[in-house]
């Protein structure tokens, strides 16, 4: 088995000093930078410092998570490194040859020049050699490492492929098993439960959104004559009886006053996707509006509220839910916008175009109209 020292070429009474110049030596040829890879410096420096706490004869390891690291790399570098040897041992085969064809003919007679190239051919032959053995010593502690990985490698894949086994076993043991209770009725009727509970909800939201006094009345019968206002008399007293006459007030002349009171009507534009600043044609109120392509309004005025005249002729059944009715003005359907889009100042400052009952009102002019309004409404106040 291969320990520390063997990989760095340390004796175990070898000094600090010859352990780290040896070391150095290697880490040299193993660099990255140097033809070298990253396994094999680790590899090196790791042998180093168990070798430097005295740890040289421990037989050679590798840390789980230089495995994993470099798995990848220690294979291919294996392959690199048989491929390798294989090409030595060849030429080692062919330098053997050459160098004893070159001494079996040294004792001809071919002359002293023959002799001196003779001898200048073994004597590279030699070094080649040495510089085979030295590669061959150099790679070798790359293999080793490299077999180790690979076989760490096969035992780590062999769990996992045990551990994939048993969880296929458990899932197909499971997956027999039938669900108690309630399950399988729920399996199949779960579709029409939603279906219905879908339908109770536009059923509930439909009914939220129709007016039901305007509903109801429809089936009222038109030839009933409206009751007449409740009459107060009142009797005044003075000294003579020829003085005394009936006061008649009735209750609901303040309400029909303001039933009576005209409204405000809009001053209509042509020129739609504007903000713009204009004046009820009735009260002289100032407002801001912006018309959209259909003819419908945003409007707001100096309390703030964001109204939609929607321009259709008939009163739809099913708006939005942030949109509140409120009265017909003109040939318009006005609705309160409490909440949601197009409810703030602020909501229109932050978007370029907002959707409000599938019809788009952009902001343009929004902010500079919106000031303007703001300065008329504080000089009225």
């Amino acid at each position: 088995m291969t320990t520390f020292n063997d990989l760095l070429g340390t004796s175990p009474d070898a000094s600090a000093a010859t352990v780290k110049q040896r070391y150095k030596l290697l880490s040299s040829r193993v660099h990255p930078d140097k033809g070298g890879s990253q396994a094999l410096m680790y590899l090196v420096r790791h042998s180093y410092e168990n070798a430097a706490k005295g740890k040289g004869q421990n037989l050679l390891t590798i840390p789980a998570s230089a495995s994993v690291r470099e798995g990848g790399t220690l294979e291919r570098e294996l392959n690199q490194l048989k491929k390798e040897k294989e090409e030595l041992s060849a030429l080692n085969q062919l330098l053997k040859g050459q160098l004893a064809q070159v001494k079996k003919g040294s004792g001809s007679r071919e002359g002293p020049i023959k002799n001196t190239e003779l001898l200048r051919k073994i004597s590279l032959l030699e070094g080649e050699i040495v510089l085979l053995k030295d590669e061959r010593s150099r790679l070798m502690p790359q293999k080793e490492a490299a077999i180790a990985e690979q076989k760490k490698l096969a035992a780590e894949l062999r769990r996992v492929l045990s551990e994939n086994e048993v969880l296929e076993t458990e899932l197909d043991r499971t997956s027999g098993v039938k669900r108690p209770g309630l399950m399988p009725w729920a399996n199949k009727f779960w579709l029409p439960a939603v279906i219905v509970s879908l339908c109770l909800a536009v059923v509930i939201i439909g009914a939220r959104q129709v007016s039901w006094p305007d509903f109801t009345a429809w089936f009222e019968d038109a030839s009933i004559e409206p009751k007449t206002p409740t009459v107060k008399v009142v009797y005044i007293e003075d000294e003579t009886d020829d003085q005394q006459e009936n006061v008649l007030e009735p209750v609901d002349t303040q309400k029909e006053a303001v039933r009576n009171e005209p409204m405000p009507f809009l001053q209509l534009t042509s020129k739609p996707g504007v903000w713009s600043l204009a004046r009820f044609t009735v009260s002289e109120a100032p407002y801001i509006a912006i018309r959209s392509d259909k003819g419908s309004y945003i409007v707001t005025d100096c309390s703030g509220n964001f109204n939609l005249y929607l321009n259709k002729p008939f009163k739809p059944l099913r708006v939005p839910a942030n949109l509140i009715y409120l009265h017909q003005n003109q040939h318009f359907h006005v609705y309160d916008i409490p909440y949601g889009q197009g409810s703030s100042s602020d909501s229109w400052m932050q978007s370029r175009k907002l959707q409000i009952n599938d019809e788009y009102f952009t902001s343009n002019e929004f902010k500079t109209s919106a000031m303007a309004l703001l300065e008329i409404c504080s000089k009225r106040s």
